[in-house]
């Protein structure tokens, strides 16, 4: 059964479109999963200094209800 597998495939990729997938296809969904994992990292990165600041908000508000009280 792999062996089979494998001879499909093998001759898929030498048609037109397996040649397609394999010259223009793969590569743009590679450039895609790629800017996808850049704004990923971007959006986490946001999030962490997002997270840092309400926690600083926090802090100064109990300081200051503390100040007040």
């Amino acid at each position: 059964m792999h062996i089979k597998i494998n001879i499909i495939m093998s001759e898929f990729f030498r048609t037109q479109m397996g040649r397609k997938m394999v010259d223009k296809d793969i590569p743009k969904l590679v450039n895609v999963l790629e800017r996808i994992a850049i704004q990923l990292e971007q959006k986490n990165k946001l999030d962490e200094k997002r997270f840092i600041l309400e926690e600083r908000i926090q802090k100064l508000t109990i300081k200051e209800s503390n100040k007040n009280a």
